[in-house]
């Protein structure tokens, strides 16, 4: 799926509706509207409405588009590159709804299924939308992701959202949704930061965003940032010596000193009790070892096709109806066996292939920090969350892989001075 454009800069662009929209659909995830009344089974599902925005407002944003004149814009299914990034991923997506024909009597499929149908929808539109002008996209929604990281602090900040334990979470998300919006608040901060010039007032983020995530406790979400800066500090390392540097810390100084003054004591307990005692002291890894094992066990005994879809929470011996094994190549192993192990490799080798045909050099600033926010997304997947919490590791990797189409700029003269920036 895509959309091919080419010609001179002043051809019709994605609109911040529309990117909003699928930016909103994707962060709200998947809650349901029992509260409001409505217990009807898929109506009540609050993705029902915003995916009908969603699509209808790109189908209409499209065609009017296309109808404008001298517009090149063509039908959607054209794009090579698009083909060759996405369709690995929707192949994925297929063969595990498929395995629902396999999957265990006592297996819940109609919410394994929503959620795979609700993934391979917003992959589609992000897709298209990055073949139409992937630039753009990616600065519009790491912009919402900074505004959305600032609403989830001072959110969980003010005492609300957290868990019974004092874990910082917001807005009906557990402590793992809330230290990914945290440390992808941080990236957009940084990226702000470079794409303006080096103008500060973006940093001011980071301080707080940071100290959210460690509010969070949430160990996987921690350990995904410090696998993400270690990936990247060989292209920082030049930056680290440079004035843009010093003045960038001397602010995170500063406000973190100033943050630290009000929740300091808090966090420090939170995180003391968390990390020291809960984890070093009394080796609690809240049930991650058993679930590994049981994961691996399931796809020792079923290694060809896997139990299907939401059959490990069937089969395994975990004492607990409708757990997941919290580790997205061992779901699919345990779910797929070898045959949905190799379709994850070959999406991820494809989106790799893809981003790779564009030389460091000339790879805008948006491509470079995409596939850091996909690689965060996909260390914490290792950690925790099921299919559809992937969602935003596959739309940043296609968002990073697919390349402009032809007659737009690789990059923006700002994303060109900064290019050491971000890899």
């Amino acid at each position: 799926m895509g959309l091919r454009l080419s010609g001179a800069a002043d051809q019709p662009k994605p609109t911040i509706v529309v990117i909003g929209l699928a930016f909103v659909a994707t962060l709200a995830g998947h809650f349901t509207l029992d509260r409001l009344g409505l217990t009807i089974p898929v109506l009540n599902d609050s993705r029902v409405l915003l995916f009908s925005a969603l699509l209808m407002a790109f189908a209409l944003e499209a065609t009017a588009a296309a109808r404008r004149p001298g517009s090149r814009l063509t039908r959607l299914g054209t794009a090579l590159g698009t083909r060759r990034s996405l369709h690995p991923v929707l192949l994925l997506f297929g063969y595990q709804m498929l395995s629902a024909w396999w999957a265990p009597p006592g297996a819940v499929l109609n919410d394994v299924l929503t959620d795979l149908v609700a993934a391979t929808v917003l992959v589609c539109v992000y897709a298209a939308l990055a073949e139409w002008d992937s630039d753009r996209v990616v600065r519009i929604t790491l912009t919402c992701l900074y505004g959305a990281a600032w609403l989830y602090f001072l959110y969980a900040a003010s005492g609300r959202g957290h868990t019974a334990s004092g874990r910082w979470a917001a807005f009906g998300g557990g402590p793992n949704v809330f230290v990914r919006v945290m440390i992808l608040g941080m990236l957009a901060a940084v990226y702000l930061y470079c794409r303006s010039g080096d103008r500060l007032f973006w940093l001011i983020g980071v301080p707080p965003f940071l100290v959210g995530a460690l509010a969070s406790g949430s160990r996987g979400g921690l350990i995904a940032l410090g696998i993400t800066i270690v990936i990247a500090l060989p292209r920082l390392w030049p930056v680290l010596w440079s004035r843009r540097f010093v003045r960038a810390l001397l602010l995170f100084v500063g406000m973190g000193a100033v943050f630290w003054y009000f929740v300091g004591e808090t966090v420090v307990a939170l995180t003391q009790n968390r990390f020291a005692v809960a984890t070093l002291e009394q080796r609690y890894t809240s049930g991650r070892d058993v679930l590994y094992e049981e994961g691996l066990i399931v796809f020792v005994e079923h290694p060809v096709f896997g139990v299907g879809v939401h059959g490990f929470s069937v089969v395994a011996d975990v004492g607990t109806a409708g757990v997941y094994v919290h580790n997205l190549p061992l779901a699919v192993a345990a779910e797929g066996g070898v045959v949905g192990l190799i379709l994850l490799v070959a999406a991820f080798a494809a989106l790799r292939r893809e981003y790779a045909r564009v030389p460091y050099p000339q790879r805008s600033l948006e491509a470079r920090t995409a596939v850091h926010c996909g690689i965060v997304i996909g260390c914490a997947g290792l950690f925790s969350g099921d299919y559809y919490d992937s969602r935003l590791m596959w739309i940043f990797f296609l968002l990073a892989a697919i390349r402009p189409s032809a007659g737009h700029r690789l990059e923006t003269p700002l994303a060109s001075r900064d290019h050491r920036a971000i890899n």
